[in-house]
């Protein structure tokens, strides 16, 4: 759970970060960008006003099992 005080305001974040040709992946709950060299760098979402993703960026996902199955 996430408390008040925790939340970046807005006017206080970066405006926009640009990823290009790269994989976005979660690795420990994190958003993490990894390029072509497997290099990982991991992306402060809670830093950010906007995530914008260029052509080549990939967006990938864990698969989980539903909680009903």
């Amino acid at each position: 759970m996430r408390l008040d005080s925790e939340v970046i305001p807005i006017k206080e974040r970066s405006s926009m970060l640009f990823l290009r040709y790269g994989r976005l992946d979660v690795e420990d709950g994190a958003l993490v960008l990894v390029d072509e060299n497997g290099t990982r760098m991991q992306i402060p979402l809670g830093g950010l006003a906007c995530l914008l993703l260029e052509p080549g960026t990939t967006v990938t996902h864990r698969h989980s099992p539903p909680a009903w199955g």
